[in-house]
């Protein structure tokens, strides 16, 4: 076997793996604050794994709040068993491993200093002196890609509740295959998709809402503003963080359009998420500059999230934030006295009882 080929590399992840797990009997799963289905599914593709290939008893935990309608639904339909970290004792795991996350990064509630044993992510590798093995593969578009090679690897069959959540978890992250992708994820999915439940996928995919997702959509149409290719809306205080990302991505639908920033304001800090269009955007880079905190924000190439603490600011610094946080991304893309404007003015929305 070619040593430099996928499936030379993915077998030497799995020995490394092995290393890790020899003499372990107890693995915790630890994924970022606001679990999205990529981070669900991975952890459920890795406890499987360590279940049926290496005999450990298995846990997920995260350490803040899932709010998103469509993530609530992929627990409900799929039965994932997910547990609040700060209600665990650490010590009785003999084996941690973060995922979609790793240690020093501002989304998880992991204790600094603590050792983790594996960490499996696809953004930026953060160096840590406490990780024993680490898989950052920034060529996939979704971590779930890994794991369903991991899986085929390990020539485990994969049940179909965990394909039903790998194949929703890779077509999520890529915006249905359309958004850093790569030919390892169209594989995937397509490895995993035939054995997916159709009638969960579709539960999962296309859930009910409640009545605050709306209120929260009609209060970020009114409070949007763009200028030239750049549409930002802040939407104050928000109900669950994962609102901020999800209309960011609406957003960036809007014509002409290649970069969105969103913010909402929860549980004392500031949210924000960053799109672009464009392949090539660095938006991972472009929120660092913005936000000027490595650690609380980050990304990828063409999305990007962080959070700002809001501690004794009043409401009129924290406005002055959100539209400076505006013009610094204008300013960042080579814009200077910017004049923003109202997607939708008074008059327009008057006119929508006509």
């Amino acid at each position: 076997m070619n040593q430099n080929s996928p499936l030379a590399k993915t077998n030497s992840q799995l020995q490394q793996i092995e290393k890790v797990f020899a003499g372990k009997k107890r693995l915790l799963c630890v994924l970022h604050n606001y679990p999205d289905p990529d981070a669900m599914a991975s952890a459920m593709a890795l406890s499987f794994l360590a279940r049926e290939k290496f005999r450990l008893q298995t846990s997920i935990a995260y350490g803040g709040f899932i709010g998103r309608a469509e993530n609530i639904a992929m627990i409900r339909e799929l039965k994932i068993r997910l547990k609040q970290l700060s209600r665990l004792r650490l010590n009785r795991y003999d084996c941690i491993a973060m995922l979609d996350t790793q240690p020093g990064a501002g989304n998880n509630s992991f204790p600094p200093g603590k050792l983790c044993h594996l960490v499996f992510d696809h953004h930026p590798l953060r160096r840590s002196k406490n990780v024993v093995f680490s898989i950052v593969d920034n060529e996939i578009g979704a971590l779930s890609t890994l794991f369903v090679e991991l899986l085929i690897a390990a020539d485990i069959q994969i049940p179909s509740n965990l394909a039903t959540a790998l194949s929703y978890a890779i077509r999520s992250e890529t915006q249905d295959l359309g958004r850093e992708t790569s030919q390892r994820d169209i594989n995937s999915y397509l490895a995993v998709f035939s054995k997916a439940n159709m009638r969960k996928l579709a539960k999962i995919s296309q859930p009910k809402l409640p009545r605050s997702y709306f209120i929260t959509l009609a209060k970020t149409l009114h409070r949007t503003i763009s200028y030239r290719q750049i549409i930002c809306s802040h939407l104050g205080e928000i109900d669950a963080p994962e609102i901020v990302g999800e209309m960011a991505d609406l957003l960036l639908r809007h014509t002409r359009i290649s970069w969105s920033l969103c913010t909402g304001r929860f549980n004392g800090d500031l949210h924000l998420s960053l799109r672009s269009s464009n392949p090539n955007a660095r938006a991972g880079n472009m929120i660092q500059r913005i936000v000027n905190d490595k650690k609380n924000s980050g990304g990828h190439g063409m999305f990007a999230g962080g959070k700002i603490s809001l501690n004794n600011l009043t409401e009129e610094e924290i406005l002055s934030l959100e539209m400076t946080l505006s013009n610094k991304l204008a300013r960042n893309l080579g814009f200077k006295n910017v004049s923003w404007n109202a997607v939708i003015n008074d008059g327009e929305s008057e006119n929508l009882d006509d």
